[in-house]
């Protein structure tokens, strides 16, 4: 078997080596004699009792010559035989007809009758039917052989015009080999569609077990998250691999080809559905306006970027302290479709230089800043306290003060929901960053100042979701620093998105939450991403399975848990998935003298210090940055305590979704749902 291949795979090679006109030459050989044997077979068959066949001999050649003719003209030749489809077939039966009907009125006018009609029409079909069975006994031959590799066996779940659509794509692929359909349709169950049989889902573990399929494609663009989410819940007990066809949006607008199949996405999994934007909201800051994005380069800034851009603003500042992130928004953005409507500045400097804020601000006349720029990452600022809290407080009080300074008309902080009693020196820093825009509003009405705060956002710089791809691509271990931890979590374009929204809502020192939906449990995650990355969790106890998940315990400064408010009393606005309330806060003369001793233990490099003002001033604020937790290890009342200070409670229950929040501290508060 192994020489017969090899004989195969060498021929098959020596053939697709051949120079264009070669392949033609020998397509056009093989295709004339095709159409000579299929002219004398109808011949054979259908001639008169009396008809001389020497009268016929005209007919043998000029039948499959005009044919072929045809076939040159009609373009039959360009096609590529290992991908030729429904055009090729339809070109040759243009060819065939229009070379039968030639051959016919030759006959006629030259030489009188000397083929009847019966046999032209039966050389045109036997000659229509034989070209086509060369070419897919040829493209049989030729393209198993030449993939080297065994093809992947799928199953296409969507037996509609997309999984169809999709199937068809597949036969010029030399990586996959559709092997069946799977639809909820009971009319189109048990049938075969385009050669394959159509699946139940109950079916599809009796034919993993015979090892009949190895992926799932799904193929149901137009259906909702929440139903695809179903299905993907489906099949991961069947622990297969699931790759997705492109949505309908970009089938439409042709970005995307029905053959361009994706991985599952967290996002496909996430209990929510996205929300159509409000445009006057995204307009009010934004159209035909010069806006700035501190922290242009990063996860949550890059995308405002681009959404600033495409929403129609007439100038736009990148100012990012990271050459590369710098390089890489601006190149991007100056290849979108609305780059040449909107001037793009990149400044490359940082926030703690406020003579470079002020002049950008001033030269390019800025009406919005969007203030982005922040050290985010947990566990390094813990170990870098004094630049992480002179980078995110100093960083924001320069932005707030050169944006007053300079008239801009609209100041947005990007604050994380990490700012709620705080466990980090992270969440303490942005949490007075809060503080800051807060009072410096109260004492700058004439500027529309808010703060807008959220969760985790999928695949940005430090996320968990790209960390366990990787480690699944590597085989293993994914890591996760504890089995009860969960996080809220949301798309980068959504977050962006709301953003924008929620910042043109704001007046004077409003915070804003946004609705994360449902928290996520880490380790769940986890599992559900090995599975549908066609793998098994391996068991501790059996060693069976393909992925182990570690506990490494919590790492310094982390929380079991994650708030989005301080207080209560939200309030519902334009969006449904913003709320808005005012929280306690600091005056600006009270604030100022601590401001400046944060500063003192900055400049001294005294880490006590700060963190001891930090405290002061942030309510909740209980450092645990020299206690992790034990990998594994079982929760106790006091870490929940320490944690996360009071377990979460739902609110606002007259709304579709939960919005957790903590019990009451006497303060009101703002919430963006």
């Amino acid at each position: 078997m192994e020489m017969k291949n090899s004989w195969r795979i060498d021929a098959a090679y020596r053939l697709i080596s051949l120079g264009s006109r070669a392949k033609i030459s020998l397509a056009a050989s093989v295709d004339a004699a095709v159409l000579f044997v299929s002219a004398a077979l109808a011949v054979m068959l259908l001639r008169e009792p009396g008809a001389q066949l020497p009268a016929l001999i005209p007919f043998l050649v000029l039948g499959p010559l005009l044919v072929m003719l045809s076939l040159f003209a009609t373009g039959a030749y360009k096609a590529v035989v290992r991908f030729i489809g429904m055009e090729f077939v339809e070109r040759s039966a243009l060819s065939v007809l229009l070379g039968a009907m030639l051959t016919y009125s030759a006959c006629v006018v030259f030489g009188g009758v000397a083929a009847p009609w019966n046999v032209v029409l039966l050389f045109g079909l036997f000659g229509f039917c034989l070209l086509l069975l060369v070419r897919m006994v040829a493209k049989r031959f030729l393209r198993p052989v030449l993939a080297k590799q065994q093809l992947t066996n799928v199953l296409i779940y969507g037996a509609g015009d997309a999984g169809t659509q999709l199937a068809s794509a597949l036969s010029i692929n030399c990586q996959y080999r559709p092997v069946g359909f799977v639809d909820d349709e009971s009319r189109l169950q048990g049938r075969i569609l385009l050669g394959l049989p159509v699946y139940r889902m109950s079916e599809l573990p009796l034919l993993k077990s015979r090892q009949t399929f190895e992926r799932v494609l799904l193929a149901i663009p137009s259906a909702s998250r929440a139903r695809q989410r179903e299905i993907l819940q489906s099949l991961e007990a069947l622990a297969v691999k699931v790759l997705v066809m492109p949505g309908m949006e970009d089938l439409a607008s042709g970005s995307k080809q029905v053959d361009e199949l994706r991985e599952v996405q967290i996002e496909d999994l996430l209990e929510r559905d996205p929300v159509a934007p409000v445009d006057s909201l995204l307009d009010l800051f934004i159209k035909d306006k010069a806006v700035m994005v501190t922290g242009a380069g990063g996860s949550i800034g890059s995308e405002l970027c681009r959404q600033v851009v495409k929403q129609g603003a007439r100038k736009i500042v990148l100012f990012e302290v990271c050459e590369y992130g710098l390089y890489k928004i601006e190149r991007e953005l100056r290849e979108l479709p609305q780059a040449s409507q909107c001037t793009i500045v990149p400044i490359l400097n940082t926030v703690l230089d406020e003579p470079a804020l002020q002049r950008a601000m001033q030269q390019y006349k800025i009406e919005t800043v969007y203030h982005a720029a922040a050290y985010k990452h947990v566990p390094l600022v813990e170990s870098n306290v004094i630049s992480a809290v002179r980078n995110n407080v100093f960083g924001t009080l320069n932005t707030v003060q050169s944006a007053l300074k300079t008239g801009v008309q609209n100041f947005v902080l990007i604050s994380t929901d990490k700012a709620v009693r705080p466990t980090n020196v992270m969440g303490a820093s942005k949490r007075v960053c809060e503080l800051i825009v807060q009072a410096l509003s109260e004492q700058n009405p004439q500027v529309r100042m808010s703060m807008v705060r959220f969760g985790n956002v999928l695949a940005s710089s430090g996320s968990v979701v790209p960390l366990f791809r990787e480690q699944i691509k590597r085989g293993g271990p994914v890591t996760v620093t504890h089995r009860d931890v969960t996080r809220y979590f949301m798309t980068i374009p959504e977050a962006a998105q709301l953003v924008l929204q929620a910042g043109s809502m704001g007046r004077n020192g409003e915070v804003f939450v946004l609705d994360m939906g449902e928290p996520v449990k880490i380790a769940e995650l986890a599992r559900r991403m090995i599975h549908l990355s066609g793998l098994e969790v391996r068991d501790s106890s059996t060693c069976q399975g393909d992925i182990e998940i570690t506990y490494t315990g919590l790492r310094p400064g982390e929380k079991l848990f994650e708030e989005l408010l301080i207080g209560e009393s939200p309030k519902a606005t334009e969006h449904p998935r913003i709320f808005m309330a005012m929280e306690a806060m600091v005056a600006w003369d009270a604030l100022s003298p601590l401001m400046e001793r944060i500063g003192d233990g900055l400049d001294a490099f005294c880490e006590d210090q700060t963190v001891e003002i930090l405290a002061t001033l942030v309510t909740g604020f209980v450092r645990n940055s020299k206690r992790p937790a034990q990998a594994g290890a079982k929760i106790t009342e006091r870490d929940v305590e320490m944690a996360n200070s009071k377990t979460p409670r739902p609110i606002l229950a007259a709304e579709s979704e939960d919005i957790y929040v903590a019990p009451p501290t006497g303060s009101s508060s703002v919430l963006v749902h």
